[in-house]
C-alpha cells in the first residue's frame, strides 16, 4: 500500500490537498474537508503548507524512513503531522527550523489535558469518532499557533477553546478522583492501625 500511496502523492499534492493520506479513513470526510479549508487559508495568507498524513501502521520501514519517503514529495515551507493509528505513533515534522519555531510542538503533543490537543482526547473519547475529533483539534491549534507567529487571524480556523475547556475539566476530575483515592486508602490504613492498637 504505501509504495503505491507514495506514488499517487504528486497527483494529490497538485490538488493542494493538505490530508494526503487517510488510510481506511482514519478521519471522516466532513474532517477532511475543513482540514483542507483551514490549510488553504493558512497557505494563502502565510504561504505555508500544512499537510497531514494518516495510516495504520509503517508497514515494514520504520516511522523515521516512512515520514522521509513522505517528506521527500511535500512542497516546502511545510508542516506535517503524522499519525500511525495502529502503532500509536504521533508527531510533527517541520520543513526547517524556521517553520517549527513557529509553534509549540510539546505543547500540542502532550499527553496532559491542560496542555496537549491531539494525545488528551485520543486518550479519554471512546467513539469512533475520537481520531476526527483528535486531529482536527491538533490541526487548528497548529495553523492557528503558525498564523499568529506572523501576526495573522484565521477566519476557517475555529476557536477550540471550548475543547480546551473540557480537557482541562477532564484533567481536573482525573486529580479529584486521585485524591480521593489517596485519602481513602490513607483514612483505611490509620484507621486499621487505631483499631489494631485498640486491641
Amino acid at each position: 500500500m504505501t509504495a503505491a500511496f507514495l506514488f499517487f502523492i504528486p497527483f494529490l499534492l497538485q490538488a493542494k490537498d493538505y490530508v494526503i493520506s487517510n488510510e481506511n479513513n482514519i478521519i471522516g470526510q466532513k474532517t477532511a474537508e475543513q482540514i483542507n479549508e483551514i490549510g488553504e487559508e493558512l497557505y494563502e495568507k502565510d504561504g505555508i503548507n500544512a499537510y497531514v498524513f494518516l495510516a495504520g501502521n509503517t508497514g515494514n520501514i520504520s516511522a523515521e524512513e516512512h515520514i522521509d519517503l513522505i517528506a521527500q514529495k511535500l512542497e516546502s515551507p511545510y508542516v506535517l503531522l503524522v499519525m500511525f493509528s495502529e502503532d500509536k505513533i504521533i508527531d510533527i515534522i517541520s520543513s526547517s527550523k524556521e517553520i517549527e519555531n513557529k509553534f509549540d510542538k510539546t505543547q500540542i503533543l502532550s499527553p496532559f489535558p491542560t496542555y496537549g490537543t491531539i494525545k488528551p482526547l485520543l486518550s479519554v473519547k471512546r467513539d469512533a469518532d475520537k481520531f476526527s475529533a483528535a486531529i482536527l483539534n491538533g490541526y487548528i491549534d497548529i495553523a492557528v499557533q503558525i498564523a499568529k507567529s506572523d501576526n495573522k487571524k484565521l477566519e476557517k480556523a475555529p476557536d477550540n477553546s471550548a475543547n480546551k475547556i473540557v480537557l482541562r475539566s477532564i484533567e481536573l476530575i482525573i486529580f479529584a478522583i486521585l485524591a480521593a483515592a489517596i485519602f481513602i486508602y490513607t483514612y483505611r490504613k490509620v484507621k486499621y492501625h487505631h483499631a489494631k492498637k485498640e486491641k
